[in-house]
């Protein structure tokens, strides 16, 4: 039986910044290139400086409809935007990108630009319209493009789309990683300023959890994680979600290992 010691934490960072074509992988990027004509003709975008009135009037009523009104959101709703003032209060490095479709705002993103780097922050869309648009469009990911293109243009080395609870637990959690490779995002261990706990699993203790448990392990010596490993109940989960996985973690440079039981 095998032993794994496992970070409650991992950080998602892409340093692969040539263009987007190569960062993305190859079927998401095909269908955002076959939308393109129909974003510009149907959606308006812009990148503005963060401030105080921007939070308030225009980012945090969509953030608090479709993210924090939610009932599975669990943690402190006024805790969050407190936060969220106080780090854009007086700040340089702080954006929006705001999507609009007729004049209603749809998407939106807070990030940072700092130290050489883009970092990836809160995030909101309308869900009915991405359910209208499903077939033509995805407005989110369009929007990968976008941020990928104004960071290039703003001189960023790197992205990083931050911290991720780890393991991942559940069939409904599989989806979390599997996009943001796509999107170029590598899984790596937590640097040494991240607050994180570190537990050993055998095979056995896994086994015993009866559900989809996917993680990450074997870090290069940059602290890239190299395999992506999917312990998964018989039946759990579908066969075409385990071939997509298995192509993009082999894009990803990743060894997928899939173990059924």
């Amino acid at each position: 039986m095998k032993n794994f010691k496992i970070s409650n934490k991992i950080v998602w960072r892409s340093i692969n910044l040539e263009s987007s074509e190569k960062s993305f992988y190859p079927s998401f990027y095909k269908e955002l290139s076959k939308k393109e004509i129909f974003f510009k003709e149907n959606f308006n975008y812009e990148f503005v400086d963060a401030d105080i009135e921007k939070l308030e009037e225009i980012f945090s009523p969509l953030y608090e409809q479709e993210i924090m009104n939610r009932k599975e959101y669990t943690l402190d709703k006024e805790r969050i935007l407190s936060e969220l003032k106080n780090k854009i209060n007086g700040s340089r490095y702080y954006k929006f990108l705001f999507i609009y479709h007729k004049k209603e705002l749809v998407y939106t993103l807070l990030f940072s630009l700092k130290n050489s780097g883009l970092y990836f922050g809160y995030r909101a869309f309308k869900r009915n319209v991405e359910k209208t648009f499903l077939r033509k469009a995805t407005v989110s990911y369009w929007a990968e493009k976008l941020v990928f293109e104004f960071g290039k243009q703003q001189g960023a080395t790197f992205f990083s789309r931050g911290k991720d609870s780890h393991p991942f637990l559940g069939k409904k959690r599989l989806g979390l990683p599997l996009y943001k490779l796509k999107t170029g995002m590598k899984p790596r261990i937590p640097f040494q300023d991240t607050l994180f706990e570190t537990t050993f699993l055998s095979e056995t203790d896994i086994f015993k959890k009866n559900y989809p448990f996917l993680f990450f392990s074997e870090e290069d010596t940059d602290g890239f994680y190299s395999v992506c490993n999917l312990y998964y109940p018989e039946g759990s989960v579908e066969d075409f979600f385990l071939n997509e996985f298995n192509k993009v973690a082999d894009w990803s440079g990743l060894k997928f290992n899939l173990v059924k039981y």
